[in-house]
């Protein structure tokens, strides 16, 4: 009998541990791990979409065409270290892929990156402002994260690109019980929808072109088998409690 709570033991331990193998980022075979390895990847230049949301600056030499669009917005003060306020102070792409400006109208800045939009708007304004200059940037780009991660939500960031694993650490990682090769990415691209899954274990994930996460793609962590049986929440203590007394009282018995 007293051989039976080792082996009960180990079982126990065994089902209830996630394997380190599945928990280790970016993986790989190379005998001598401190051998550097280079990886070309390339970061695209993030083009403006419908629906994007834009802050534009106009600057010129006139007297008159300093701060130019702000001269023609309404007066206010918003904060705009806020989702909401940058919204304000914005222009928002529409489907067609225009932003209508005051006094000049509808311009298309949609498929051209925010220094090409900016070039473009800069020859628009000429017949209005002497020398104008011309600076857009996105706001409020986001990325949306579900399933196993510490914080799950929607989170902002101003940089020009955000790799898949800064914005895990955004969310505070992915938990014990998380699928880290499966993970799944969705994208949205005008009016297209895909949906990816990704290793994060291998370190194929630099060369794959969900490494760098848009605005608005969405990753979803899946749960592993482990969590799905439920055994992070099981009652290991009360099922070892209970054995530990079942010994001892058929040892009670058998003297």
């Amino acid at each position: 009998m007293r051989q039976i709570y080792p082996f009960v033991l180990f079982i126990i331990s065994f089902v209830a541990c996630v394997p380190q193998k599945e928990v280790i980022y970016f993986q790989d075979d190379i005998e001598d791990k401190y051998i550097d390895t280079e990886y070309n990847i390339a970061k695209n230049r993030q083009i403006i979409q419908p629906f994007d949301e834009v802050y534009i600056e106009v600057i010129s030499t006139d007297r008159e065409g300093t701060n130019f669009l702000q001269q023609q917005q309404r007066g206010g003060i918003y904060n705009t270290t806020t989702p909401e306020g940058l919204s304000i102070i914005s222009y928002r792409v529409d489907e067609y892929g225009n932003v209508n400006l005051p006094v000049v109208g509808k311009v298309k800045l949609s498929g051209k990156s925010i220094e090409e939009a900016a070039d473009y708007m800069e020859k628009q304004l000429e017949d209005y402002l002497y020398q104008p200059s011309v600076k857009i940037n996105f706001v409020n780009k986001s990325i949306t994260l579900v399933g196993y991660v510490s914080r799950p939500g929607r989170y902002y960031y101003s940089s020009d690109h955000i790799n898949i694993f800064q914005a895990l650490g955004m969310a505070g990682d992915i938990q014990e019980f998380g699928n880290r090769t499966e993970v799944v990415i969705v994208r949205e691209d005008e009016n297209n929808t895909t949906k990816a899954v990704v290793d994060l274990t291998t370190e194929k994930i630099f060369d794959s072109p969900y490494y760098y996460l848009r605005s608005n793609d969405i990753v979803y962590i899946k749960p592993l088998k482990k969590r799905r049986w439920g055994f992070d929440s099981f009652p290991y203590a009360l099922l070892m409690s209970s054995i530990t007394t079942l010994i001892l009282v058929m040892e009670y018995v058998k003297n």
